[in-house]
This record gives C-alpha cells, sequence and structure tokens, in this order.
C-alpha cells in the first residue's frame, strides 16, 4: 500500500490526460470571502484533485471559521475555480486547532493535468533531506524549491529550519526515492514560527485524504 491506495488503484485512477497549457503539479492558490482574500500553495495529485492546508481556504471571524467563498488555483497559464472544498471533520471538531489535520482537498470543474505521475504518500519514516516548494507572495508571484532538512517532533507535526513564507502554506514537501525529479510526498508546510525560526508542516493521514475524496464522490 501507499499512503492508502495501491498501486493498482493509482494505476486505475490517476489517468493521464492531454496536457492543457503549461504544466506544473506545484500549483498556487488564491482563496476569497468578503473583501478578503488570502495566497497559499498546493500540490496536484490528480487531474481534478489539489492537496493544500485548510487554513488557506478558511476565514476566521471572533471563535468561528468561515469556508472561503472562491477558491482559484493557478498551474503555469492554466487557470480555475475549485468547484468543491473538503476539510477532514476531525480538523473542524477542534476549530482549527488540529495542526496535523490541517488539510483541504480542492476538486477541479474540468480535468487540468497531464501527463500526471502522482508524487507517492510516503509511508516510511519521513524525516531526513527533502524539497520545500511553494510560490511567491510578491506578484508576479513565483515557483521557488528550498532544499530542508527534516526532523518529526513530538506533536506529530514535521520541523525544519526556514524562513517566513507564508504564501507557502500548503506547498509540499517533496524527496526523490531515486535518480531524477522528487517523487515522494512527505507532508505539507502550513507554519512558521518566529521563535525557532523553522517551518512546520504535516505529516497527513491518508485517511483524511481518503474521507474527503469519498466526500467528492471519488471511489477510491
Amino acid at each position: 500500500m501507499i499512503g492508502g491506495w495501491s498501486a493498482a488503484q493509482l494505476g486505475f485512477f490517476f489517468q493521464n490526460q492531454p496536457l492543457e497549457g503549461a504544466f506544473s503539479p506545484v500549483v498556487a492558490i488564491e482563496a476569497s470571502a468578503w473583501n478578503r482574500s488570502q495566497v497559499a500553495s498546493g500540490l496536484l495529485v490528480h487531474p481534478r484533485l489539489v492537496l493544500t492546508v485548510a487554513h488557506a481556504v478558511l476565514f476566521r471571524a471572533g471563535a468561528r471559521l468561515f469556508a472561503a467563498a472562491q477558491v482559484k488555483v493557478e498551474l503555469g497559464n492554466v487557470r480555475a475555480w475549485a468547484d468543491a472544498v473538503v476539510i477532514p471533520s476531525r480538523f473542524l471538531a477542534h476549530a482549527g486547532f488540529l495542526a496535523t489535520a490541517d488539510l483541504a482537498v480542492l476538486r477541479m470543474p474540468m480535468e487540468v493535468s497531464g501527463p500526471l505521475d502522482p508524487p507517492l504518500l510516503a509511508d516510511s519514516a519521513r524525516d531526513g533531506e527533502a524539497m520545500l516548494w511553494g510560490w511567491t507572495l510578491v506578484r508576479p508571484r513565483t515557483q521557488v524549491s528550498i532544499p530542508v532538512t527534516v526532523t518529526l517532533g513530538e506533536d506529530g507535526c514535521l520541523r525544519y529550519p526556514a524562513a517566513n513564507l507564508p504564501a507557502f502554506s500548503g506547498g509540499p514537501l517533496l524527496r526523490s526515492t531515486g535518480p531524477g525529479q522528487p517523487d515522494e510526498l512527505i507532508g505539507l508546510h502550513r507554519a512558521f514560527h518566529a521563535d525557532t525560526q523553522q517551518g512546520e508542516a504535516i505529516p497527513f493521514s491518508s485517511d483524511d485524504v481518503l474521507e474527503a475524496m469519498h466526500s467528492l464522490g471519488f471511489d477510491v
């Protein structure tokens, strides 16, 4: 099993699609509600699905959380509005304070990628060398990758030395299992701690991803 899916299921579910425009699996995200907006990053893992962090598509008003009215996803020159967003129920049950479940799955209105070889969800130890990917805050937004050394914290989150990269929230931590491009997904960047000068990422649960995908109508 790979992150909760067998290789056979991956081969059936992740069908390659004709490439539409310039392609990058690390996506730029902009969420908006009322007169507020916020930017983040994410990872395309299926022709219609993007992983990011939940707080990238939620807005807080007092003690309550509100979903974004619109979420725009950009992959190179491909732009689309997500038509559904699912967040793990256990994250919402803790009013957004459960860091290890800070995950959102966005559904695109059409298949926007291909040929797509999705990163594998890491089942092995997640500490060690990796690359943190994301999009800068300053427009025009630029895709950047940064080498980091990852350690697993006592709270279950991943830690690594980093600068404050607010638009990197939801950006993937990827590593290579062999020669070539990074192909294993370790986690998603979610926060920067100024007191320790460290970044924090969620080593999300496959159960959370599966819950979200089932809610979106995907049978895997």
